[in-house]
C-alpha cells in the first residue's frame, strides 16, 4: 500500500508557479498510490456555496477529480478552510477536526495540527466563531466575489507562510506526547510548514510524530510505503528517509 500526505498548499492563483507544479504533480501521481491524504490549508480560502465554486480553483478541482477515479481522498480542514460541501465529500472523505486511520498495520493519528496548542485561546474563539451556522448563514448570503475579496484581506493580513516557517509552541509537542500515549502508532500533522520527525518516548515504546513540509514554498510531501515513511521534494531528486 502507498499513501501520499501532503498540507499548505495555499492554492490561490491558477497562474502561480506552486500552483501549477500541484497540477503536474496530480497528473504523475505513481499507478500503485492507493491514498492521498491533504491535511489541511490546501486552498488558501475554502467556502462550500450552494451553487457555485471559486473560478480560481476550477482547475486544482477538476485534476482532484480525475484523481478521486483511481485514489481514495481525504482532505482535512485547516484554518483555511471554513466548510467542505457537496462538492468536495463526491471527491473524498472530509474530516473537520482529526481522525486516526489505519494504514499498514499501524494507527495512524491525522489532523491539520492547528488545534494542538490548546493555550491559544483567540485563535480557538476566532475558528470557532468563524465556522458557526450563523457566520455560515452571513457568508452564504454575501456574493461570493465579495467574499473572495474579504478573504483575500484577512489572508494577506495573516499571511506568514509565505517564505517562513511557523514556531512550533511547546503545548503542541505536549499534546502530541499525551495523544501518542494511546494506542495509536504515529502522528501526522501540517500547519507548521516544515519537514520534521520528533520521536516521543512512550510507555508503549518510541511513537514518531511528523510534521509536513509546505507546498507553497517546498513542494514537500511525505509518503507511507511498505510501513516505512519517507519525506520528499517534487522536482528534487533527493529523498529523506525517516
Amino acid at each position: 500500500m502507498k499513501s501520499i500526505f501532503l498540507a499548505d498548499a495555499h492554492l490561490r492563483d491558477p497562474e502561480d508557479q506552486a500552483y501549477r507544479d500541484l497540477l503536474i504533480f496530480l497528473r504523475e501521481l505513481p499507478d500503485d498510490l492507493d491514498n492521498l491524504f491533504i491535511l489541511g490549508d490546501f486552498f488558501d480560502f475554502w467556502h462550500a456555496f450552494k451553487d457555485v465554486v471559486f473560478s480560481t480553483y476550477v482547475p486544482i478541482l477538476a485534476a482532484l477529480e480525475e484523481v478521486s477515479k483511481g485514489v481514495k481522498i481525504s482532505f482535512f480542514a485547516g484554518n483555511h478552510e471554513i466548510s467542505f460541501g457537496s462538492y468536495l465529500k463526491s471527491l473524498g472523505s472530509c474530516y473537520e477536526k482529526q481522525a486516526i486511520v489505519e494504514l499498514d498495520g499501524q494507527k495512524i493519528y491525522l489532523a491539520h495540527g492547528d488545534r494542538l496548542n490548546p493555550d491559544d485561546h483567540i485563535y480557538r474563539i476566532w475558528r470557532t466563531l468563524l465556522r458557526n451556522s450563523l457566520t455560515l448563514k452571513i457568508i452564504n448570503s454575501l456574493p461570493a466575489s465579495l467574499t473572495w475579496k474579504i478573504a483575500s484581506h484577512l489572508s494577506h493580513g495573516s499571511r506568514s507562510y509565505n517564505g517562513c516557517k511557523k514556531i512550533i509552541p511547546i503545548q503542541v509537542f505536549k499534546s502530541s506526547a499525551t495523544l501518542l500515549e494511546s494506542d495509536i502508532s504515529s502522528m501526522i500533522i501540517g500547519h507548521f510548514h516544515q519537514a520534521r520527525r520528533e520521536t516521543f518516548v512512550t510507555t508503549h515504546g518510541p511513537k514518531p510524530l511528523y510534521i509536513l513540509g509546505d507546498w507553497i514554498n517546498d513542494r514537500s510531501y511525505l509518503i507511507l510505503e511498505e510501513s516505512q515513511f519517507s519525506f520528499h521534494n517534487y522536482h528534487r531528486s533527493v529523498s529523506e528517509s525517516v
